[in-house]
């Protein structure tokens, strides 16, 4: 008969905490936080970043990093559970994120399809904080920014309607496009572009195709890129890794502080083949 009880009571237990939700790995989000002229936040402006779930409970806190190799900036861990359970989220569960700029400014609802996916996973959201009431796709005060710039300058017309997707300076870049790249787009001299590129068969490079020298200015705050092409009919425009200086890891990007002004880089790109290609500098 105590056999019988002591079963009975294991069997009793199991039940009880059958359903009981389990911690798993977090669904991570992670990203580019910026402000409206695409400056990224980093140690010396720093936004937080935050996850509630639908009732409003904070899941996840976190703040904006900086890394030269990264364009990232944040990286925002929800914890999950197998089952509902107070301060953790499920699979294919919505969630709030919401963010602080370094003014104090709370911006939420910055990513409309923000549902956590499976344990462990990682999904890659940029994020732009900024507030666009006529919902002509530009940051409103950016927007009234560049208008001002444009009425003091020499490529005002009387009559004519400000336009920002205009090159009004005539360098082959949009106003907006130079704006969020860092440029001034009313100065032809001052756009982003490749300032010296070199070509290099060197033995020491201990690779047959040599090596591809590149420079640029770079603006605080942006990261940068380098895209090679094949064709440019095809437009087959991809990411390279590359160099920089004489540093011998490859990476994907140079991330710049805020505060950093305005700098000229030299990266190494070791090329694919010994056939022509295009290269090109991207801010993102």
């Amino acid at each position: 008969m105590k056999i019988l009880n002591f079963c009975f009571i294991l069997v009793l237990a199991s039940s009880l905490y059958a359903d009981t939700p389990a911690a798993l790995n977090p669904y991570t989000f992670v990203g580019r936080i910026t402000d409206a002229r695409h400056e990224g936040f980093d140690t010396n402006r720093v936004a937080t970043i935050e996850a509630a779930d639908s009732s409003g409970t904070l899941l996840a806190r976190t703040k904006t990093f900086y890394r030269a190799i990264s364009s990232r900036n944040y990286a925002l861990a929800v914890p999950m559970a197998t089952s509902t359970a107070q301060g953790y989220s499920t699979q294919g569960k919505a969630v709030t994120i919401s963010a602080t700029d370094n003014v104090g400014n709370v911006w939420r609802g910055v990513v409309l399809d923000a549902t956590t996916g499976a344990s462990g996973g990682v999904r890659e959201v940029d994020i732009v904080l900024s507030k666009d009431e006529n919902q002509d796709g530009i940051d409103d005060s950016l927007y009234n920014e560049l208008l001002m710039q444009w009425e003091n300058s020499d490529h005002w017309v009387f009559g004519e309607t400000f336009n920002p997707y205009k090159d009004y300076d005539g360098d082959g870049v949009s106003t907006i496009k130079e704006a969020l790249s860092g440029t001034n787009p009313f100065n032809p001299s001052d756009v982003l572009r490749i300032t010296r590129f070199n070509r290099h068969n060197d033995e020491t490079v201990k690779r047959s195709n040599g090596f591809v020298e590149l420079s640029f200015n770079g603006v605080g705050g942006r990261a940068y890129s380098v895209e090679t092409a094949s064709d440019l009919s095809k437009k087959d425009w991809k990411t390279s890794a590359f160099q920089i200086d004489t540093e011998n890891e490859l990476v994907n990007v140079i991330s710049l502080p805020a505060n950093s002004g305005s700098k000229s880089f030299t990266v190494y790109l070791i090329p694919e083949s010994s056939t022509n290609a295009f290269y090109r500098v991207k801010a993102k």
